[in-house]
């Protein structure tokens, strides 16, 4: 019942406002997003703001907390029963009682072999209770703005780990400018103080498929049946940084199907060209407008600055513009005033939007009429002194 409360509220409530294409590649993956890193400009999307359940990529968020939380990520801590209970079923890395390790071991275990004893056991410790935690990674969340992700505990066990692929992707742009973080997401092997050894096992997964698996520089992945399979990653192509989340890909006999999505993403990526491309260039006239009842005839609307946008060579090809521009302005309009904006489209979809603005002033014809007036009587009566001043000094020249 929760769960469902939590999706209709997010199928009631989310609201996006950022512009992106669809994306050009068949995934399995029902949410998908792509963002440049380097420009932080989302690329591509395949529904971003559907809420999803969140599994094991909850971990991010607990990792996130974690690392803003503890002052030393060294210092050690023994691993008790209570950190370690009531997690059957559940992906765990091998603690045992007694065990001692530090927070940075148990963040390593957490993240590389998605160790839910090593979450629990950190939510613990950071805050003295697991229901401390789940507060505190709400709290960080309210922070960050993710307006439509709640957390229910450390490792994503419980349904309630809902949010979005596009804010589960706000959240990993965040994490990854930590170092500390960036250096585990982006490690396959670790062993624990303790001397366990954890593995992160999705680049044997793309080998297992034949895929290059240095093609991804770091990840997190995540699955339960009713979250379907999900993972986070990082890449770098052609010098271009990207970050990239798909959720709920369908299940396939070796549930790898979430991985095959990602390298099918990469290698489209690989194909095409993007840079940073003006699609609206500065002094562009965008419309002539008419002007009544003024001391001009038209109006020119033109753009005030470049408008670019990191898009592939087949994608520029296919830009056109939507014009929402006023007819007609008249001396009643002041300057500021909102005359219309430009839509800018790839095919069919709203890549970015430009609004335009008055820039001057409409003087009408009338007050042009009552300035000359004033400016003639002006004149009339500084030459009607003038001529008076003269007469008054004849006049006493004569006396």
């Amino acid at each position: 019942m929760k769960k469902m409360i939590f999706l209709l509220f997010f199928f009631l409530t989310f609201l996006s406002t950022t512009k992106a294409l669809p994306l050009p590649v068949d995934v399995t993956a029902e949410n998908v997003i792509l963002v440049n890193l380097d420009k932080d400009e989302v690329i591509y999307e395949k529904n971003p703001d559907n809420p999803i359940i969140l599994a094991s990529l909850t971990k991010i968020m607990t990792a996130y907390t974690v690392i803003k939380n503890v002052d030393n990520l060294d210092r050690k801590i023994t691993i008790t029963e209570k950190d370690i209970s009531n997690l059957y079923g559940f992906t765990c890395a091998g603690l045992e009682v007694g065990d001692k390790v530090s927070y940075r071991d148990l963040l390593y275990a957490m993240m590389l072999i998605s160790g839910a004893d090593a979450s629990q056991a950190l939510a613990i410790h950071v805050s003295g209770d697991i229901e401390s935690f789940n507060e505190l990674m709400n709290k960080e969340a309210k922070k960050l703005g993710l307006r439509h992700s709640n957390f229910a505990d450390s490792y994503g066990g419980d349904d309630n780990n809902i949010s979005t692929a596009r804010e589960v992707s706000h959240l990993l742009k965040e994490a990854l400018e930590n170092e500390t973080f960036k250096k585990i997401f982006s490690t396959n092997y670790y062993t624990l103080s303790n001397g366990l050894q954890v593995v992160n096992y999705t680049a044997s997964l793309a080998t297992f498929h034949g895929y290059d698996s240095s093609i991804i520089t770091g990840n997190k992945s995540g699955y339960t049946p009713e979250a379907g399979l999900l993972l986070a990653s990082t890449t770098t192509i052609n010098d271009n940084n990207y970050l990239l989340v798909v959720c709920k890909s369908k299940e396939n006999i070796y549930l790898s199907q979430h991985v095959i999505d990602t390298y099918k993403i990469y290698d489209y990526l690989n194909q095409v060209t993007f840079k940073e491309r003006v699609i609206l260039k500065k002094g562009t006239i965008i419309k002539r407008i008419e002007a009544e009842d003024s001391t001009i005839s038209e109006y020119i609307a033109i753009a005030d600055k470049d408008i670019t946008a990191f898009l592939s060579d087949s994608d520029y090809e296919k830009i056109r513009y939507e014009y929402h521009v006023a007819n007609l302005i008249t001396p009643k309009n002041k300057i500021d005033d909102n005359l219309g904006y430009v839509d800018i489209l790839v095919d069919n979809e709203i890549i970015d939007t430009y609004h335009i603005y008055l820039k001057d002033e409409v003087f009408s014809y009338q007050k042009e009429s009552k300035i000359i007036m004033i400016i003639i009587i002006g004149l009339i009566f500084f030459i009607i002194i003038l001529l008076c001043t003269n007469m008054m000094n004849f006049e006493r020249k004569r006396f």
